[in-house]
């Protein structure tokens, strides 16, 4: 787990039995039987267990995340971003998220694949976009317009496909892709003013840009 401070709002009980949880995470899964497993280990009643997690799987797993969102807030990170230019803010932000989540792949791995599953994408955009406006902060981004939306979208898709190359490729891999990808934040402005009027077009052509840093092709791009 990581070695930074718990993110205010995680109680010492929930970090417990996530942790606990884990352990059993890479062989079973993150599911009922793993949250079982972890809260045995605890020698937490059944009660005990459900108070701490009322939605089971779903909420340990948006503990793990959170608590690699802690890395993000610590003194050390904050004394590194004072020298940086904001381009480099937000590489070095996204490299240092993805390290944290990757210090364990298998958990990191099993934890992906929960959030894959279509009955948690809600969930995994919800934490998704907290990590993406906490990078977006801490870069010094104050836009309170729509630059405040489209600018986390834009990161959130970066992040989602560079954790997917570390896991699949390793570290050099992902660091290639956050420099590649990383232009792309930072010509919003230009990208902003290639927008259409009609709100249709302007949620579509987003679609068609994270597709982009997804996949390099949507399928929206091969209409006529």
């Amino acid at each position: 787990m990581t070695s930074a401070a718990p993110l205010p709002h995680l109680k010492a009980a929930e970090i417990r039995l996530a942790h606990a949880v884990a352990g059993f995470v890479p062989e079973l899964g993150l599911n009922r039987m793993s949250v079982e497993a972890g809260a045995r280990s605890l020698s937490l009643s059944a009660g005990e267990r459900d108070l701490t997690a009322p939605h089971g799987a779903a909420d340990i797993a948006a503990i793990l995340w959170r608590e690699h969102d802690a890395v993000l807030l610590s003194d050390a990170t904050t004394e590194s971003l004072a020298v940086m230019k904001i381009r480099d803010k937000i590489a070095f932000l996204l490299n240092l998220r993805l390290d944290e989540a990757a210090r364990h792949e298998k958990l990191a791995s099993r934890l992906m694949g929960f959030f894959a599953l279509p009955q948690h994408a809600a969930l995994y955009h919800r934490l998704l976009w907290e990590t993406s406006d906490i990078i977006w902060r801490l870069a010094g981004d104050k836009a309170l317009d729509e630059n405040h939306y489209s600018k986390r979208m834009i990161v959130s898709g970066i992040l989602t496909t560079a954790m997917m190359t570390r896991l699949s490729r390793g570290r050099e891999a992902q660091l290639e892709q956050i420099n590649r990808n990383i232009g792309q934040v930072m010509e919003f402005e230009k990208f902003k003013a290639k927008l259409p009027a009609k709100p249709e077009e302007i949620i579509l052509n987003l679609a068609r840009s994270l597709g982009r840093l997804r996949f390099g092709r949507t399928t929206a791009d091969a209409t006529p």
